[in-house]
């Protein structure tokens, strides 16, 4: 009998934080090459674990509007729990049905310290 489950959508593993902003509204805000990178949307849920400070949260993926690459801003009153130079994975989830999971591939990328595509 088929049901529906929770499974890892798609990840961006070991990132670097590049800034974070207390006085802001809450969020994560991305360079958008790494909301693409990550197969991430505006908006959407994501677990962002640190693995510098051995924290975890959930807030939303927004746009960084500036136009520099590779920015990872934590933003509101997750940046207590991320500091620039925190090593991070962003994760997102999806609801599919238990037949599917079967064959279900997450989107997982590995990151350089640069918050560029591990080759």
């Amino acid at each position: 009998m088929s049901h529906s489950i929770t499974v890892l959508k798609s990840k961006l593993h070991n990132a670097t934080v590049t800034h974070a902003l207390k006085d802001y509204e809450g969020s994560v805000a991305l360079s958008p090459e790494l909301i693409e990178l990550g197969n991430f949307n505006m908006h959407e849920q994501v677990h962002l674990w640190n693995i510098t400070q051995g924290t975890r949260l959930i807030t939303y993926i927004m746009e960084y509007e500036g136009s520099e690459k590779g920015i990872i801003c934590v933003n509101g009153a997750a940046a207590h729990r991320a500091n620039p130079g925190d090593r991070i994975i962003l994760a997102t989830f999806a609801d599919i049905d238990s037949e599917e999971s079967k064959d279900w591939v997450p989107h997982i990328v590995i990151m350089n310290e640069d918050n560029t595509q591990k080759r």
